[in-house]
């Protein structure tokens, strides 16, 4: 007698019903198609193919860090390796590509990316450098080790001579700065930075608590690390992150800042790369230069009155703190009631038509510039010198109404000297 149907179409002969339930049991299991198996759901390598490779990873190789497993699905080497791999897909999730491809599948792609066994792992830094396939024992500690040394680095290393040219320098790119106790940026910050959207539209620096305590007070940090963020055209905007200090969650945060196309790079006519915008070292200095490129920045387009400290030659640290305690003094004594003093210093010597203006017979000495609908000012009588009491009444007097303030003559002002930088900057276009 034929066999009777059964076990997905299988013709089997009649056999008692326990041995029948056993048999198609048995023919219900798939037989494994291979030694390796990368389940999305268990394992953080992402497998591509030869179509994908360039969507992946070819055409982000000038920003971006890859690693590529070459196996054979078959091949019990392959199998062992996948887990040692997988440690170096977890560890370096979302920083860099940790890829897989099956040579049995694609063996063409294999042969032309010059893989001649399996495993092989080949690193792809980003260009110009080419790629290479890691040679000696393939253990997940040498295959990170060698990709986060691929990774290139953003970050500026803070010190006493830069801290102002990076936080000042292109305005509109937020700053994010790491406060550490360690000596060397680690890589999670390194890969922040270099990150293909950021490195274009975020500043990234490292300062220590040693070398930076002076602009970790001014960050209010008070423990290491800390990361803080400062932002806004005018340096006004100060955040401190509060979240889990891990590549992910820091990215999330910054990422809530940045803007594709912000602050990008471009060359002069020699070629030359440099910034679209030029640093301001204004914006952070308690008492700035009134200069040509600062003027509207600290007095002429921004609310408030400009209380000016009028001399020849630069300022020095005696007349920086007095006019910082007086600042201090007035902006309390005047906070609530509508009236905003900036405080800043005018070298005469360096702006002739601007002193030509002020009429200032007696050095140091100071004005008081309303710089909104009618151009006008105020100033010390000219047999007075400039000092903390001197400049203490004359804002008594404005803010009692009693000052009188004379027009500036065809409501424009003079013109503003060329400083040297700005010489060179016309020379070179």
């Amino acid at each position: 007698i034929l066999a009777q149907v059964g076990c997905r179409g299988a013709y089997l002969p009649p056999f008692p019903g326990a041995v029948m339930m056993l048999l198609c049991g048995l023919l219900a299991v798939p037989f494994a198609s291979g030694a390796v198996v990368i389940d999305a759901m268990k394992h953080d390598i992402q497998q591509i193919q030869a179509g994908s490779f360039d969507t992946i990873i070819g055409k982000f190789r000038d920003d971006a860090v890859s690693a590529v497993w070459y196996y054979k699905e078959s091949n019990g080497g392959d199998e062992k390796f996948l887990d040692e791999y997988q440690k170096v897909a977890k560890e370096l999730k979302g920083i860099v590509k940790v890829c897989a491809m099956d040579c049995e599948r694609f063996g063409k792609f294999c042969k032309d990316a010059g893989v001649v066994e399996t495993p092989t792992v080949m690193i792809y830094p980003p260009n110009p450098q080419p790629s290479f396939p890691l040679q000696g024992e393939l253990t997940s500690k040498r295959i990170t080790n060698v990709l986060t040394k691929s990774v290139p680095s953003f970050v500026t290393t803070l010190t006493a001579d830069n801290e102002a040219a990076f936080l000042t320098s292109d305005p509109s790119k937020p700053k994010v700065i790491l406060f550490s106790n360690k000596p060397k940026a680690p890589f999670m910050w390194r890969a922040l930075s270099a990150e293909m959207v950021f490195k274009r539209t975020i500043k990234f620096a490292f300062a220590t608590e040693e070398a930076n305590a002076e602009l970790a007070k001014k960050f209010k940090v008070k423990k290491f690390p800390s990361i803080v963020m400062q932002r806004g055209g005018k340096a006004e905007q100060k955040e401190t992150y509060s979240g889990d200090i891990n590549f992910q969650a820091i990215y999330a945060w910054v990422n809530l800042y940045s803007e594709s196309g912000m602050g990008d790079k471009v060359k002069s006519a020699g070629g030359s790369e440099s910034s679209s915008e030029e640093a301001k070292p204004w914006l952070i200095q308690d008492i700035p230069e009134l200069t040509g490129p600062s003027h509207n920045d600290v007095c002429f387009k921004s609310e408030g009155l400009c209380v000016i400290y009028l001399k020849k030659g630069g300022i020095t640290d005696a007349e920086t703190t007095m006019l910082t305690g007086l600042k201090n003094r007035f902006t309390s004594h005047l906070d609530g009631r509508g009236t905003v003093l900036k405080w800043m210093w005018m070298d005469l010597d360096a702006e002739p038509n601007l002193a030509e203006m002020f009429e200032v017979s007696t050095v140091p000495g100071a004005a008081v510039f309303n710089p909104h609908k009618r151009l006008r000012f105020t100033k010390l009588d000219d047999e007075v010198t400039a000092d903390e009491t001197s400049m203490a009444a004359l804002v008594d007097k404005i803010m009692g109404g009693d000052a009188r303030f004379k027009p500036v003559k065809g409501q424009k002002l003079p013109t503003w000297s060329v400083r040297a930088k700005e010489e060179k900057k016309k020379t070179e276009l």
